[in-house]
């Protein structure tokens, strides 16, 4: 108790010294000039009327009025009408009264303030002002004029030093070129960067973000946008957990958890990095990313790629809409599966192009060629074509296996299912003939430049041969298992996509 007490007594004696030091350090308010000058004694201590040109000083600090009260006292002014203060030639603020506390270096300001400094100017009604924290602040709506920025809110702080103002509530921020609203946005009046950190929305002519979190520079017109940020430019709308947006040079980046809408074109491309370019007109996206096609009210196409590029339409680029996706293609339709290494959808002439190695699968159907055409009508897949080399192996029954081979081939689909084919050029096919449905009366080893056949149940039910076929019909066991495959035959059901999957 006896070290508690003692320790007790230094304290009181180091507080009382430091308020002495600091009641010393306290500098009084000077009159420097004014046309009449009256003494009065009031309930509050000695003061001092003054009228007519007034002008007072403290330290650093000037102060101008048309007439004004000085406190002895309590080192405190009133002033009226024409009120301006200069404050470290670096800030200047007017108004119509002043009450100034010369012990805090505080001064509130009131009717028509204007504050300035080399960066901004603040109008508002009324003015709270730290001299020694340069630090002001408002809360009854002001407007900041800075450079092209115009930047109203209800309440606002500044700090002078940093050149930072602090807004919220109602924050608006306009340009030639563009709007900001936001909730609660720090500025800074040099820089011409904006950070907001509640709901805000951009727009312009051409575009609108709209975002919880971010920043934008209005100097060099790039931005930063996070939690539930959403572009919207032209014809397409992107969300993601972050974006960045250069409107000059119209390039915007998304970050995880990306979805690009594409109203054009019908379809959303997700991802976790994207790139769109409004020069060019082109977008790509990467790392785990997938496309989700409208095709009709009842049916959509997935596509999975390594990378899925979006071309916009334009005459001065020579451009078309096009849909592109390379490597590790797969496709994923109501009874249709596919795989190859690029593809390419051209929404001109809707047509749908798989390359390098392509493979479809429709039913118990397997389609292979050089190149596969789709060709839309009305949001379907209307038909296809089979561009050299072209195969189509059919699984009839356990082993067996229809197979038609040919150069080129053509094909109807009647509810994404094959309906018809056709063969042009070097025709081969082995076709197990049927008795009835169970039983099998032979297989079929024809060879015919041109071939036509006809699918039920989504397998092929009859066939016809034209340009003098030749061939033979074989019993089931007179074959060996070698001669019951066509040269090339390869089945590839282990590389058949079994399953939609989603990164997100």
């Amino acid at each position: 108790m006896q070290y508690f007490a003692t320790k007790f007594k230094i304290f009181i004696v180091l507080f009382a010294m430091s308020q002495l030091l600091q009641a010393q350090t306290k500098s009084k308010v000077e009159i420097v000039g004014a046309d009449l000058f009256e003494g009065q004694v009031t309930p509050i201590g000695n003061s001092k009327k003054l009228s007519g040109n007034v002008v007072l000083k403290q330290e650093n600090t000037l102060m101008y009025c048309d007439s004004a009260i000085l406190y002895d006292d309590s080192n405190m002014v009133k002033a009226y009408s024409n009120v301006r203060i200069n404050h470290n030639d670096s800030i200047r603020m007017d108004g119509n009264y002043l009450k100034y506390d010369g012990n805090s270096k505080h001064a509130f300001m009131e009717g028509n303030v204007k504050m300035y400094d080399k960066s901004m100017t603040l109008t508002t009604s009324q003015l709270d002002f730290d001299m020694v924290n340069n630090v002001g602040y408002y809360l009854n709506n002001g407007l900041i004029i800075s450079d092209k920025n115009n930047l109203t809110s209800q309440q606002g702080y500044y700090q002078s030093r940093t050149k930072n103002f602090f807004f919220k509530k109602n924050v608006v921020l306009t340009n030639p070129d563009y709007n900001m609203k936001s909730d609660t946005l720090m500025y800074n009046t040099v820089t011409k960067v904006s950070y907001f950190y509640g709901p805000t929305v951009i727009k312009s002519a051409k575009d609108k973000i709209v975002c919880e979190n971010g920043w934008y520079d209005t100097k060099k017109e790039i931005s930063q946008f996070s939690k539930n940020a959403i572009l919207y430019t032209e014809n397409k709308i992107l969300k993601a957990d972050s974006l960045f947006y250069d409107r000059k040079n119209n390039i915007g980046r998304a970050y995880r958890k990306l979805e690009l809408f594409d109203s054009i074109q019908k379809i959303t491309l997700y991802g976790n990095l994207g790139v769109m370019n409004g020069k060019i007109k082109q977008t790509y996206v990467t790392q785990n990313p997938y496309g989700l096609m409208i095709m009709d009210k009842k049916d959509s196409m997935f596509l999975y790629a390594d990378t899925l590029f979006l071309f916009q339409a334009d005459k001065k680029l020579k451009q078309k809409e096009i849909i592109k996706a390379y490597r590790k293609v797969k496709i994923f339709k109501s009874d249709i599966l596919g795989v190859c290494d690029s593809l390419v959808y051209a929404k001109s002439d809707s047509t749908l192009s798989m390359f390098s190695s392509p493979i479809i699968w429709n039913g118990l159907n397997q389609i292979t060629a050089d190149t596969i055409h789709f060709y839309i009508n009305n949001s379907r897949l209307d038909s296809f074509h089979l561009r050299n080399n072209s195969f189509l192996i059919s699984n009839e029954k356990g082993p067996h296996y229809n197979q038609v081979k040919g150069k080129n081939m053509k094909g109807i689909l009647d509810s994404n299912n094959i309906k018809y084919l056709r063969v042009y050029g070097n025709g081969q096919s082995i076709y197990y003939a049927k008795e009835d449905s169970v039983n099998y009366i032979g297989i079929n080893k024809i060879d015919c430049s041109e071939m036509e056949f006809y699918f039920a149940n989504k397998k092929i039910s009859k066939g016809v041969f034209i340009n003098s076929p030749e061939g033979f019909m074989y019993p089931l066991d007179e074959l060996k298992p070698e001669e019951l495959r066509l040269r090339g035959f390869i089945w590839r059901e282990k590389d058949k996509p079994q399953r939609l999957y989603y990164q997100h």
